[in-house]
């Protein structure tokens, strides 16, 4: 086919080491598993992804970098079981909390994440990879999900090639290296024989959170890692005079869902 000569694994992998969007670290999710849990529980981002899931009823479910349960506890009520994985230890105590107060009993937790060892884990019907593709090698990830899927696989990757609404980052003069777009993915899955199917969730939420002057110039941080003394003064500048005095809050993210059936 006219898309064999090039080598779409070998681009990302390149793209992605060169990108200013670096993965966060386990320690870093640690951190953060608290303010996320109160954020992504019950959103209507959920009830989005599994609404576009085929369940049946009686699945076991793999669900990777389940961070605090966002997607586990809702399966877990419609579902035989759910294999929840995260190599953040504390967001696996997070989605626990969780499950307790959800009175959910049918999930099995495994302290690891997408570069370990994943033979000790049972096999799934299901394996869902819910805003947790920032990997080094997508290709890699593609196929452990798939070989570990007895039915299914459903991922949501972000859309667009930065966390950060690009108008906020010229503004305060913050040149930044942009991640892979989410359509490496099908082609990626297309040139392994699936057959991909690709939607998109809209979310209401925006790429850096808003609550507040300090909270927005944090939320950036986090995002782009390092901002300057004179990026942060813009950045303070935008908030007031774009995102208060305008009411331009920023710019919500999408989602590209992707699902392929296993069985070629």
């Amino acid at each position: 086919m006219f898309l064999e000569p090039i080598n779409f694994p070998a681009m990302y992998r390149e793209h992605k080491a060169t990108t200013d969007f670096k993965g966060k670290t386990s320690s870093d999710w640690d951190e953060k598993s608290a303010d996320m849990a109160a954020s992504v529980i019950n959103s209507p981002y959920v009830e989005d992804f599994i609404s576009r899931m085929n369940l049946i009823g009686g699945e076991v479910v793999l669900d990777i970098g389940c961070g605090p349960g966002t997607l586990a506890i809702p399966l877990a009520k419609r579902v035989k079981e759910v294999i929840a994985i995260d190599f953040s230890a504390q967001m696996l105590e997070e989605l626990k909390a969780y499950a307790a107060r959800e009175g959910v009993t049918n999930i099995k937790t495994y302290h690891i994440g997408w570069d370990d060892d994943w033979s000790g884990l049972p096999q799934a019907d299901i394996v869902v990879a819910s805003r947790s593709m920032e990997v080094s090698d997508v290709e890699a990830a593609l196929t452990k999900m798939s070989a570990h899927a007895a039915k299914a696989c459903y991922l949501t990757y972000k859309v667009g090639g930065s966390f950060v609404d690009m108008n906020i980052l010229d503004y305060i003069g913050k040149k930044v290296k942009t991640k892979p777009d989410y359509w490496y993915i099908p082609i990626i899955l297309y040139s392994h024989g699936y057959l991909p199917r690709v939607d998109y969730i809209e979310t209401g939420r925006g790429s850096v959170r808003a609550n507040s002057e300090d909270e927005f110039v944090e939320s950036l941080i986090w995002s782009v890692h390092t901002l300057d003394e004179e990026q942060q003064h813009k950045a303070r500048q935008y908030y007031r005079e774009i995102v208060i005095a305008q009411n331009r809050p920023p710019r919500a993210v999408n989602w590209a869902f992707i699902g392929w059936e296993t069985s070629k």
